[in-house]
């Protein structure tokens, strides 16, 4: 019986494989008031900067971004749910401006909180970081610096003057954290990102939670 070889560098299985590979983006939104807030002076930075990559990116803190195979999926999303189960609500608080040096400027996060969502972080990353090693091993990034981005790939003039200009200003915001939010979108269409899955925060115990898993 003759063996059946397929070839992975032909184009059609290429185009292929690149229709079923996504990016997928793991985050915390914020509530409707403070998203308005953000999203403004988002637009003043596109307005008075030229920072094309404000205005269009809704205010979101992003816990883990992955490039992977759709069909490689589930295993995340079972760990996501599973930490969400086991993760109490929580109220964010928000501070101040700050900057990166590599041209991004945000609104940072108040140390205690920073903490917590790190501490989420390192749950989720021992869940599924095996498998999404495996399966997207230079292509995936978890929050090291939990942070609402205002504006990001500014060159060096345009993070100069933002900065002289809003080092000292004030902002603070607080809300309640209730769920995390899977958003996917297509690396072939350019779409954007969308929502495919809610994971509400429930603050089971472990034994709670491993006890409805059985059932």
């Amino acid at each position: 019986m003759k063996s059946i070889h397929i070839n992975n560098n032909h184009p059609s299985t290429l185009t292929n494989i690149r229709h079923h590979m996504l990016e997928y983006l793991l985050i915390f939104s914020c509530d409707e008031v403070t998203k308005a807030h953000i999203a403004s002076v988002k637009q003043f930075f596109e307005r008075r900067y030229g920072c094309y990559y404000a205005a269009n990116l809704t205010p979101h803190l992003a816990l883990m971004q992955c490039i992977i195979h759709q069909s490689k999926m589930d295993r995340v999303i079972q760990g996501c749910r599973k930490i969400a189960q086991t993760t109490d609500p929580f109220e964010m608080e928000l501070s101040g401006f700050n900057k990166y040096e590599h041209g991004t400027m945000y609104i940072d996060v108040e140390d205690k909180v920073s903490h917590h969502i790190l501490g989420i972080v390192k749950k989720l990353k021992a869940d599924i970081d095996k498998h999404i090693q495996q399966w997207s091993p230079a292509e995936h990034e978890y929050c090291t610096d939990p942070h609402y981005t205002i504006a990001r790939n500014m060159n060096n003039k345009q993070l100069e003057q933002a900065w002289f200009e809003w080092k000292y200003q004030k902002f603070a915001a607080s809300f309640p954290v209730t769920e995390m939010q899977l958003l996917r979108r297509s690396l072939v269409k350019g779409d954007k990102f969308q929502i495919v899955e809610r994971f509400p925060l429930q603050g089971l115990t472990q034994a709670t939670f491993v006890q409805a898993a059985l059932f």
